[in-house]
This record gives structure tokens, C-alpha cells and sequence, in this order.
């Protein structure tokens, strides 16, 4: 018999709960249905789940009147407790967060920085429901449920002795998703042309000069400020930017690059951004080895008698 993946739908409306499991029917997808966040911890704790789709606005426990946007909040931050472990660049465990609440551009943020894998827009939209499913499992490594038993065994960050800073480039409203270990940030244009300016000098082995980053040499460069400021939400009192002075800056030796996905940075119609990503790519490709069939050299030839 296939195996098939299993997800957890928490949603405390009957329809939207069918509706959802009729979505995963159709991907060949079982799955179990909660109303409330202590169920959902309860199952799981006690089950294995290959995906999970949460609604904001639940409630708390099994016998409560009203849902709260803020259970839902904090039950995601409870999943991404429980299982941190990431594939690459992505969550292990998706978690896709279907709610009317996060059209708000600061709501959305927010929900990506607490570790939703997506965010889908209510009314539900059966076509774009199945196409965010089945990218998020292609994208965290479950293509298939075989895959699934491949559990990454990644040990918790330890950003004191090395952080690899990876970009997947994953949009939310006008910022670029970019991982730090297995914890991930959003930032603006202005602070990823900084960032991918650090990861070029950085491959390259130089100090990058703030003239660079777009400063002149009478003024300083409030552009480092903002990205370390934004970096810290994540790496608390670790900086991984050093001020070499005379307006030189550079990534510590602890910062390590990881895997940027160059064609999303492409995407984003940004001039700078686009010229940035194509010298990182051809710095970080590996050179090419000449065929000794084109090297022009040719073996004397023999005469013929």
C-alpha cells in the first residue's frame, strides 16, 4: 500500500476544515482535524506530521466560546519550538497559516519571522491552497512520504562559533527572506544590497569600502546600522559585521556563505540587486577546467613514409 503524508488542519469552522481536507484528499494526503491549540499540541505530541495547516483564529483549549488570533500566534511559535530542525534552507515541518488576519504587510512579516512556512489569504482558494502545499513539501525535502523518515538531524544554532547566512530569496510584501543557521529574517532592498555587498567582499577575501555601499567619503554610512539592527532579532548581541575603519567593513571569520538561490534574486528587478547576485554566483562557481582537447597544443605528427 502508498504511503501517503499526513497533515494537521487546526480550524474551528466545520467548512473550512472539510474543505481543506478535501484539498489534501486530492494530493493523496491524509489528515487529522483539530478546533483548538491544546488538541493540536496533543496530537502533535503523540503523531507524526508531514505538514501542518493552522488557522489564526482558534481557540485556545477544547471548551472555549471564541477563538483568538493570538492562539493561533502562539501555537505556531510553540511548533517551531518543538520541531526547529530545517532541510537546506527550509523549515523540516511546514507550516502553512491560513488566515483573513495577515493581509496586514507588518502581520505577514511577523508570521515569517515566527517561522510560517506561507501564508494563504482567506476565502479559500482551492487552486492556490494546492499549489502552496505542494511547494512546501517539495521545498522542505517531502516530495514524497518515503522521504519523510529522512528526519535531518541538525543541532541547535551556535551562533558564537559559526553562522552560514544563506538566501533563499523568498518574497513577503517588499522584503527578501534570508536564513541565518536555521532561523530566518526579512529584509528590505536596501539592506540585501548591503548584505550581498559583505557576501561578495567576503568570498573574495576584501573589506568592502562604504563608497561601495553608496556613501561618500565625507559622510558615514548609516546602511551597516540598519542591517546589524535588523540581523539582531535574530543573533541577539553577536556581530557579525566588523568595522575595519577608514569606512571598511567586512563579515567576521565565523560567518560562513551558504546557499543563495541566485535566479529568486533575479526576480526581484532590482538593478543592483541583479549585478550583485551574478558576481557572487561566478566568484562562488568553481573555475572552469580547460579539455585538453582545446588546449591549441597538438603532439608533433609523425611523416607518413
Amino acid at each position: 500500500m502508498k504511503k501517503r503524508h499526513r497533515a494537521l488542519i487546526v480550524e474551528d469552522e466545520a467548512e473550512t476544515a472539510f474543505d481543506l481536507g478535501e484539498i489534501l484528499k486530492s494530493l493523496d494526503c491524509d489528515s487529522v482535524s483539530v478546533t483548538n491549540a491544546e488538541d493540536a499540541m496533543r496530537e502533535l505530541e503523540k503523531k507524526s506530521f508531514c505538514l501542518v495547516l493552522l488557522d489564526l483564529e482558534i481557540k485556545g483549549e477544547p471548551h472555549a466560546i471564541k477563538g483568538h488570533v493570538e492562539y493561533g500566534k502562539a501555537l505556531l511559535r510553540k511548533i517551531r519550538h518543538m520541531d526547529s530542525e530545517h532541510s537546506g534552507l527550509r523549515f523540516w515541518l511546514p507550516v502553512l497559516v491560513i488566515s483573513g488576519f495577515a493581509r496586514e504587510r507588518d502581520e505577514a512579516l511577523q508570521l515569517m519571522k515566527d517561522g510560517a512556512t506561507d501564508v494563504i489569504q482567506k476565502s479559500i482558494d482551492s487552486q492556490a491552497v494546492s499549489q502552496a502545499i505542494r511547494k512546501a513539501l517539495a521545498e522542505s525535502g517531502r516530495e514524497t512520504h518515503d522521504l519523510c523518515e529522512n528526519h535531518p538531524v541538525v543541532p541547535r544554532d551556535n551562533f558564537k562559533e559559526k553562522v552560514i547566512v544563506g538566501i533563499p530569496g523568498d518574497r513577503a510584501k517588499r522584503r527578501t527572506t534570508v536564513r541565518l543557521g536555521s532561523q530566518q529574517v526579512t529584509l528590505t532592498d536596501g539592506s540585501l544590497r548591503v548584505l550581498l555587498h559583505l557576501v561578495l567582499g567576503h568570498l573574495q577575501n576584501k573589506q568592502v569600502h562604504k563608497t561601495d555601499l553608496g556613501a561618500n567619503h565625507e559622510q558615514g554610512f548609516k546602511g551597516i546600522s540598519i542591517l546589524r539592527g535588523e540581523l539582531k532579532q535574530i543573533l541577539g548581541d553577536i556581530d557579525i559585521i566588523k568595522n575595519h575603519y577608514h569606512g571598511f567593513y567586512g563579515f567576521v571569520p565565523s560567518v560562513t556563505i551558504g546557499e543563495i538561490v541566485f535566479d529568486r534574486l533575479r526576480e526581484l528587478d532590482d538593478v543592483a540587486i541583479s549585478s550583485l547576485a551574478d558576481k557572487i554566483r561566478k566568484q562562488s562557481s568553481p573555475p572552469e577546467k580547460k579539455s585538453e582537447g582545446n588546449s591549441g597544443e597538438f603532439p608533433p605528427q609523425r611523416r607518413r613514409r
